[in-house]
C-alpha cells in the first residue's frame, strides 16, 4: 500500500479521473471530445514516460522532471479551457489536440533519451 501512495503514476492518473469527474458535479466544467482526447495524450504520454525512465525519485526529482512539468502545462491547458478561461491566445479544438500531442511527444522523447553518465554501447 505504501508503494502505491508513493507512486507518480498513481497519484497522475487519480488527478486525470479527478478531471473527468469534475465535469459531473461542476457545472461550470466542460470537457468536450476533444479536451478529452487532449487529456487522454498528456496523461498516457507522463504514464508512460515515468514507466520507461522513473527519474530520480523523491520530490526533489518529481519538481526537476522536465516530464512533470510539460504534463502540467499541458493539465493546465486543458482545465482553463474547460473552464472557459480565455487563454492569452484562443484555442479551436484541433489546435488543443495538437498542442497536448506536440507536449505528449516531448514527454516521450525525454523519457527515451539516454540517461547521461552511462557508458555507450560498444559498436
Amino acid at each position: 500500500m505504501n508503494t502505491l501512495l508513493t507512486s507518480r503514476k498513481f497519484w497522475f492518473t487519480a488527478l486525470a479521473l479527478l478531471v473527468v469527474v469534475m465535469q459531473a458535479f461542476i457545472p461550470t466544467f466542460e470537457i468536450d471530445q476533444e479536451n478529452a482526447a487532449a487529456l487522454l495524450v498528456v496523461i498516457v504520454s507522463y504514464l508512460v514516460g515515468v514507466s520507461v525512465d522513473p527519474g530520480p525519485g523523491g520530490w526533489r526529482g518529481v519538481l526537476r522532471s522536465r516530464k512533470f512539468w510539460s504534463a502540467v502545462v499541458g493539465l493546465l491547458i486543458i482545465l482553463l479551457d474547460g473552464f472557459g478561461l480565455a487563454l492569452p491566445f484562443e484555442l479551436t479544438a484541433e489546435q488543443l489536440i495538437a498542442l497536448a500531442v506536440t507536449i505528449g511527444g516531448y514527454i516521450t522523447a525525454v523519457a527515451l533519451e539516454k540517461p547521461k553518465g552511462l557508458p555507450q554501447p560498444a559498436r
